[in-house]
């Protein structure tokens, strides 16, 4: 006796939301270990005892590691990313996010278990080449349909937000009060089990297969569509104003308020103010993407942010610099899933992961060229005007999309 339409529609649906409220967990636990080192990197870096010496890593030489550690992650991402979404749309899902958290477990494991920086360092270098944001996204725009991928992209945004804010708060505090080590030790362990409990779990999502005349063959597609193009770029540009800006925001802070006590602990708690509006805004902004133009919210969330970090260059009172990245940090929900949502509408779904393993390629080249700009431009400006710089880079980002197709000239990419 064969199953009625209904039913299977049914049956269908409770599976994706099953698979979506997993891998949202996935997503809040892997971003948590991604996030408590980043804050307290040259804290950590400086406890650190050289593999060929007895001596503790010097200052100037936790700095230097400390960059490039941050770095570290991003070049592996930047160079498997594309691979990441492809092999996702040609192996299936499931399978490459088993691949993508054991390559992330051993990394965290690396990090925890290293008594030098020479594996400290190959641990971040993996964590990047696990690509498990590119896979996760992937994964929870796959196993959304049309009219609810917008929702479920911002949620994915809520749980990156929550990962962000709960992982330097225990980082910080395990390093102050007791070590790193077991934290990250803890955090492996914890992705493993949740590992595990997705491969029990998780069902692999149907594979879409290739329509009509529209072709993707990944980067080339990109270039030389004008408006993926644009995207990208746009995208590009946004992550490198985001992480500018966390370069820039302490010393701005100290040069703005330089006789308040406690800077650091206020510079902490504004930077949560901005992921927690992050985190509460995502849905919002992903409900309106559903049922409007994404093109529209982008530009609207870029040209609001450019505004905020103009007016932190005249806000003379901490409460309103806290309302500036509290409306920074709400708009800045809106950049990515809205980017994801409008070239997916452009695009079959059996090219979405390849589509977001390229995206991701892009920010993570806006992560790598955010704070170098920064470093190139402190001797030059102080910081309470490189806001202004970062105010830029989001405005560029906001008129690249504004210069772009129409909503209801947009087509899907021909071959």
């Amino acid at each position: 006796m064969s199953m009625s339409p209904a039913k299977k529609t049914g049956r269908s649906a409770g599976a994706n939301s099953r698979n979506l409220a997993l891998l949202l967990t996935c997503q809040a636990v892997t971003t948590l270990g991604l996030m408590m080192l980043v804050p307290i990197m040259p804290l950590y870096v400086a406890t650190l005892i050289p593999a060929n010496t007895a001596d503790v890593i010097d200052v100037a030489g936790a700095a230097r590691w400390s960059s490039l550690a941050l770095a570290a992650p991003g070049l592996g991402t930047l160079c498997f990313a594309p691979y990441a979404g492809k092999w996702c749309d040609r192996f299936g899902y499931r399978r490459m996010l088993l691949v993508s958290l054991t390559l992330f477990i051993v990394s965290m494991l690396l990090m925890a278990l290293s008594p030098g920086i020479t594996g400290f360092m190959l641990g971040r270098l993996l964590q990047g080449v696990s690509t498990i944001g590119v896979v996760l996204t992937a994964f929870i725009g796959h196993v959304s349909n049309d009219t609810s991928r917008g929702r479920s992209l911002g949620l994915q945004e809520s749980a990156i937000a929550c990962g962000a804010l709960a992982g330097p708060v225990l980082g910080g505090m395990m390093l102050d009060y007791w070590s790193l080590r077991p934290l990250l030790t803890a955090s492996a362990l914890a992705t493993g089990v949740a590992g595990g409990i997705l491969w029990s779990q998780l069902s692999e999502p149907p594979k879409a297969a290739a329509s009509g005349p529209v072709q993707f063959s990944g980067l080339r597609s990109v270039l030389a569509d004008r408006d993926l193009r644009r995207w990208m770029l746009a995208v590009c540009l946004t992550q490198a104003a985001g992480f500018a800006l966390i370069n820039v925001f302490a010393l701005y802070i100290a040069a703005r308020f330089p006789h308040a006590g406690a800077l650091a602990s206020k510079t902490g708690t504004l930077h949560a103010l901005g992921w927690l509006a992050t985190m509460l805004a995502s849905p919002l902004w992903g409900h309106l993407g559903d049922r409007g133009e994404p093109r529209r919210h982008f530009i609207l969330a870029a040209g609001a942010c450019a505004l905020a970090m103009g007016l932190l260059t005249i806000a003379d009172q901490l409460w309103l610099v806290a309302l500036l990245r509290i409306l920074q940090g709400a708009c800045y929900a809106a950049l990515m899933q809205s980017m994801l949502l409008a070239c997916s509408r452009q695009l079959p779904a059996s090219a979405y992961g390849h589509l977001t393993g390229i995206s991701r390629s892009f920010m993570v080249l806006g992560q790598m060229l955010g704070p170098l700009l920064s470093m190139l431009l402190l001797p030059i400006l102080a910081p309470i005007h490189l806001l202004w710089a970062v105010a830029a880079l989001f405005l560029s980002a906001g008129l690249l999309v504004l210069s772009g197709r129409p909503a209801a000239l947009a087509s899907p990419l021909q071959s």
